[in-house]
C-alpha cells in the first residue's frame, strides 16, 4: 500500500462503514487502506472528534508568526545593514543574538509575511 495521503472523506467513510458493521478486512480491501490506518483513525476520532489530528503547536501552521514585533524590527535593521543575507545566516543570528530557535521554513514564512524577502 505504501505511505500516502488519504483524504478526510475516505477516513470518515471507512469509520462509518465500520460503525455500520462492515468487517475491517472488507473496508480495507474496498478502500485500499491498511488495517493499521483504520485502527489509528478510530483512536484519533475517539480522542479528537475528527479523523485528523489537530495541528501540533510545535510544528506551526500557515500564517503563524513566531517572531515578535521586537525581533521583526531587529530583522529589518539587520537587512537594512546587509541586503544579501542567506536564511541560514539570519537563523544563526537569531539563535546567537536572541536565543530564538526557528526552522528555515518558518523563518522564510515570517520574513515573507513581513515582506523582507
Amino acid at each position: 500500500m505504501g505511505n500516502h495521503c488519504i483524504s478526510k472523506d475516505i477516513k470518515e467513510i471507512a469509520l462509518k462503514l465500520w460503525d455500520q458493521g462492515w468487517e475491517a478486512e472488507d473496508i480495507c480491501d474496498t478502500l485500499g487502506i491498511s488495517h493499521a490506518s483504520l485502527y489509528r483513525w478510530q483512536v484519533i476520532f475517539a480522542e479528537h472528534g475528527s479523523v485528523n489530528c489537530p495541528l501540533s503547536p510545535l510544528k506551526g501552521c500557515q500564517g503563524l508568526r513566531i517572531l515578535t514585533c521586537t525581533l521583526i524590527q531587529a530583522c529589518q535593521g539587520l537587512f537594512s545593514q546587509e541586503l544579501d543575507l542567506f536564511l541560514d545566516e539570519v537563523k544563526t543570528w537569531l539563535a546567537l543574538e536572541h536565543d530564538i530557535i526557528i526552522s528555515m521554513l518558518m523563518l522564510a514564512r515570517n520574513l515573507t509575511e513581513i515582506e523582507l524577502t
